[in-house]
This record gives C-alpha cells, sequence and structure tokens, in this order.
C-alpha cells in the first residue's frame, strides 16, 4: 500500500528565498484512507505581505506567539517519512519544506507526486486545474481556499479519486525521484 503525506503550505509571499512558511496542512494517507492529519500556524519572523493577507485571511496577530518552524521541524519530517510528498503544484511546497528544513538541518528530498500533474493525465479535459475549480468539477466538497488544511484535505480528496479511477499502479507512474519512492513505499 503507497503511503502519501498530502501538504499545503501558506507562506508569506509567493516566490523568493525570503519568503517563509506561515501556515502547515498535511494529511497522512495510507493508501486512499486518510489515517492522521497535522496543522500549525507558524511565526514566519517576518511581515505577512498586504496580499497574502488577503488572500488567506491570515495575518501577523494569528501568527504571532506561534512557534517557529524550528519549533516543529522535527516533528513536521518524522510525519513526512517514508512517505510520497503530495501537493497542489508540488513544486513550490516542496521547495519551501526543503528550505525550511535545510535550515535546521534536516535533509529532505522525498519522492513527490504532483495533484494538478496527475489530473491532467487521470482526469483530461477538465474546464481549469486549479484546486478550487478542479474539486468543483469533480464534484468534490467545497472547501475554505487558501488555507493549509483545507487545501490539504481537498487535494487529498483529488487523489483518492485519482487511485479510484486508476489504481497505485495509475498513480505511481506520476511520482517523481521515484528510487526513493520505491524504498520508502514499497518497502513498508
Amino acid at each position: 500500500m503507497l503511503k502519501f503525506a498530502v501538504v499545503d503550505l501558506e507562506t508569506t509571499g509567493g516566490h523568493g528565498e525570503d519568503n517563509r512558511i506561515m501556515e502547515i496542512g498535511i494529511a497522512l494517507m495510507d493508501g486512499s484512507e486518510i489515517v492522521e492529519t497535522y496543522h500549525a500556524l507558524v511565526d514566519p519572523g517576518k511581515p505577512i505581505t498586504p496580499f497574502v493577507r488577503e488572500l488567506t485571511g491570515i495575518t501577523d496577530e494569528m501568527v504571532s506567539g506561534q512557534p517557529q518552524f524550528g519549533v516543529i521541524a522535527e516533528h513536521v519530517a518524522a510525519l513526512l517519512q517514508d512517505r510520497i510528498f503530495v501537493a497542489h503544484n508540488v513544486q513550490f511546497d516542496c521547495k519551501y519544506m526543503t528550505a525550511e528544513l535545510k535550515r535546521c538541518c534536516i535533509k529532505f528530498n522525498p519522492a513527490r507526486l504532483c495533484t494538478v500533474k496527475l489530473s491532467r493525465r487521470v482526469f483530461p479535459g477538465q474546464p481549469s486545474y486549479s484546486l478550487h475549480k478542479l474539486t468543483e468539477s469533480l464534484g468534490l466538497p467545497d472547501f475554505n481556499h487558501h488555507r493549509a488544511l483545507d487545501d490539504t484535505l481537498a487535494a487529498a480528496a483529488i487523489l483518492r479519486s485519482a487511485l479510484e479511477k486508476v489504481g497505485e499502479a495509475g498513480v505511481m507512474k506520476n511520482v517523481v525521484n521515484i528510487s526513493v519512492a520505491k524504498k520508502q513505499a514499497f518497502n513498508k
């Protein structure tokens, strides 16, 4: 059975080395079943941009006094260990997670699965592959957009739908860093 860590991160800005994680959502899946969830607001140690505040509803006051990433890094790394890292636009989330873990001297190079790319192959012809529009067109439940755990659960629902349609072998064809994936997913 494949083991996944579906992740969504909200960050202080879109791109750039100086932006940081301010919210984390993780859903651990064994096959198509969610077995555990994790959510945390994180003090990014810097102001949240006005655009991101408007988009997410997360304010500087909400993250002030929350643990900084270094406090939760080992726990987050343990949750992600030996699982395929899944996200809707996995390159974005994995880049930020890798950078934050590296700052804490934790090496991170997981097998990765992008639910955008997976959906384009498994559910071709959708009007949009944005998280919100895709869940809508697949008849999945609506959710609180741009909040980490809600986006995580929406991506997990897309992954579950893909697993139902093409099975683990079909999903596995879309995993990158495959040698790590085999070690992590098949040797458990």
